[in-house]
């Protein structure tokens, strides 16, 4: 039964004080849909940017008398020990100090009411990268005066390059996470976009065999096999049978005309929608990949 974490409940004495501090800490709101009345048993905080799941806070009559089983553990945007001034500042207090002569190691504190948070260190000190643009091309100045099918064949070309693109360096981890309800990654969209590739070009338009791996696919037992399969493979895999499509696709649409038909006669139509169709499909599913990279490590592009 799969389930998203809304909120986490937080017992305390004082729900309006503590939703405060923790509000100061983390960045978060009150909950626009159902804002705190002053002095309420209830306070629910919530990250503006959707990303995290909110903080509810239940006035209960009985204190904290033992040590936390579930605490929040932080990686501040600014260093370490900034954050850690921060909120003791704010009336934090430190419970286990775990820094190391190195500049490793983590702080144990507690907020006003003794539930216990960590701070480690930023993605900074632990020599993470930082987070990059992608500056995109624009589509060269002879495509936008072209005829019909060089206009065609070069958008779509600069879409399957911004495939590439927005997944270039990109962790193994971060192409095979889905935040969303779907389960859609990235490498499962950029194996989808193979499939499109060789389902529309290689075997409709130009009635090819179905290559591999999708001739032998199971999409009997699993219609959406590409994108489940695509977490269990090296993301540089994916993208190189997602160039691999891209050729195939050049190739069956070689030397033909806008107005051919495909051969394919169960379902009609002329290469001119193959390339409007895969266009529409690429440029829409290098959105998602563009909102899930920014989402998930950071990475932005137009």
């Amino acid at each position: 039964m799969p389930a998203r974490i809304r909120h986490i409940t937080i017992d305390c004495r004082d729900p309006s004080a503590l939703a405060a501090f923790w509000s100061s800490i983390l960045g978060f709101v009150e909950d626009p849909e159902d804002p705190n009345e002053p002095g309420s048993d209830e306070h629910l905080i919530v990250d503006p940017q959707a990303r995290h799941p909110g903080l509810l806070f239940i006035a209960v009559p009985e204190p904290k008398t033992t040590k936390n089983r579930i605490h929040l553990h932080l990686r501040p945007d600014v260093d370490r020990d900034q954050a850690v001034d921060a909120a003791t500042a704010l009336a934090a207090t430190v419970v286990a100090d775990h820094r190391q002569p190195d500049g490793t190691g983590w702080v144990v504190l507690a907020d006003p009411e003794g539930n216990e948070l960590c701070i480690e260190r930023s993605a900074a000190e632990r020599g993470t990268p930082p987070p990059v643009h992608f500056e995109d091309t624009a589509f060269p100045d002879d495509t936008k005066t072209a005829d019909e099918l060089v206009m065609l064949t070069n958008v779509l070309e600069w879409y399957r390059a911004a495939v590439v693109r927005k997944v270039s360096a990109i962790s193994p981890t971060v192409a095979r996470t889905s935040p969303l309800r779907s389960g859609t990654t990235i490498a499962g969209l950029v194996k989808h976009l193979a499939l499109v590739e060789d389902s529309w070009f290689c075997e409709r338009f130009a009635g090819n065999p179905e290559p591999e791996p999708w001739a032998s696919a199971p999409f009997d037992d699993d219609w959406d096999w590409e994108f489940h399969s695509a977490v269990d493979e090296p993301i540089v895999d994916v993208v190189a049978l997602y160039e691999l499509a891209c050729q195939r696709s050049r190739d069956a649409a070689g030397g033909h005309s806008l107005d051919e038909f495909a051969a394919d006669s169960s379902r009609p139509f002329t290469l001119r929608f193959a390339h409007l169709h895969l266009i529409e499909e690429t440029a829409r599913h290098v959105g998602h990949i563009d909102i899930l990279r920014e989402y998930l490590d950071g990475t932005t592009g137009e």
